[in-house]
C-alpha cells in the first residue's frame, strides 16, 4: 500500500500562512525575546492576523501591491516579521537596506514606494523632498513590545504603524497577485521574484537539514530571513528570535534552549 499523498506545497507566503493556520492555530509560531527582557509569543492564529492587518493597511492606506517597493529599516523583531509577511502577501517588494538606522540607511534605500522605519531621524529625513530616498510615503514602528502608539517622536506626515495596523481588518484577500517574475525581495545578497521566494525558503531548509516541525533559533537579521523565518516555518516549524544571541553565556544559551524547545539554530552574525 501506498501511503496518502503529500500535500503540494504553499505558492505563495497567504497560502503557507493558510496552511500553518490549518495545521494547528494555536501552535506558536513566532517568538521575540527583546532587549529588555521581553518576550512575546504569536500563535498560527495571532501571527496570521497581524500580518492580515498590516497588509490591508499597506493596500487599503499606502496602495501596495505588485510593483510597489516598501523599503523596511527595522531591527529583529516582531513586528518586522509580520511586516515581511504583509509586504509579501500584497505581492510588494520588500527592500532591505544593509544600515538599520541614520544616514547611511536612507542613502541605501534608494527609490521606494513607502519607507517602514523605527528611527525618528531616517523618516524625517526620508520624508523630505530633495532626501537621498525620494520622498516616499514613511511608516514609524514602534520598538517596545507591546506599544500601542509610537509615540511624541514620531515627525509629521508619518503614519503611526502600532495605531493604524489596528483598525484594520482581521482577513486579508489580496484582489491583484503578483506574476512570478515579480520582485519580491532585493537587499545586500540580491534579489529573490515572487515565483522564487518559497522555493529558495525550503531549499535553504533543506540544505540546512532541518526536520518537520523545526523550532529554529536565530538572531532575526533581515539578510537571511528567506532561510530563517521561511525556511522554518515552511518547514512547518516556528521561529525563535532573539535580540542578542552571542552575547548569551553558555548556560543562558542551553536554559534558553531548554526552555523553548529549541530544535535547530543558526549562528549570530554575518554568515
Amino acid at each position: 500500500m501506498t501511503g496518502s499523498p503529500q500535500p503540494s506545497p504553499p505558492p505563495d507566503v497567504p497560502g503557507l500562512l493558510r496552511r500553518l493556520l490549518a495545521d494547528d492555530p494555536g501552535r506558536p509560531r513566532l517568538t521575540w525575546y527583546g532587549p529588555g527582557g521581553e518576550r512575546v509569543e504569536l500563535s498560527a492564529k495571532v501571527l496570521d492576523n497581524w500580518v492580515a492587518k498590516t497588509a490591508n493597511l499597506l493596500v487599503d492606506e499606502l496602495d501596495a501591491g505588485p510593483g510597489s517597493r516598501i523599503a523596511l529599516v527595522l531591527p529583529a523583531h516582531w513586528r518586522t516579521v509580520t511586516w515581511l509577511l504583509a509586504t509579501w502577501s500584497t505581492g510588494a517588494c520588500a527592500v532591505l537596506p544593509e544600515a538599520t538606522a541614520g544616514p547611511e540607511a536612507a542613502a541605501e534605500v534608494g527609490r521606494v514606494d513607502v519607507l517602514v522605519a523605527a528611527d525618528p531621524a531616517l523618516l524625517l529625513a526620508a520624508g523630505r523632498p530633495g532626501s537621498p530616498a525620494g520622498s516616499p510615503v514613511t511608516v514609524g514602528v514602534a520598538l517596545p513590545a507591546l506599544a500601542m502608539a509610537f509615540g511624541p517622536d514620531l515627525p509629521p506626515g508619518a503614519l503611526d504603524a502600532a495605531t493604524g495596523v489596528r483598525s484594520h481588518g482581521d482577513v486579508f484577500v489580496p484582489f491583484v497577485h503578483p506574476v512570478p517574475g515579480d520582485p519580491a525581495l532585493t537587499g545586500p545578497a540580491g534579489t529573490l521574484v515572487h515565483g522564487e521566494l518559497l522555493p529558495a525558503a525550503r531549499q535553504a531548509a533543506d540544505e540546512a537539514g532541518w526536520p518537520d516541525g523545526v523550532r529554529l533559533l536565530t538572531d532575526g537579521d533581515l539578510r537571511h530571513t528567506v532561510r530563517d523565518v521561511l525556511g522554518a516555518l515552511a518547514r512547518s516549524g516556528s521561529v525563535v528570535i532573539h535580540h542578542d544571541i552571542a552575547g548569551l553565556a553558555g548556560d543562558a544559551l542551553a536554559a534558553l534552549c531548554r526552555q523553548e524547545g529549541i530544535t535547530n539554530s543558526v549562528p549570530a552574525g554575518p554568515r
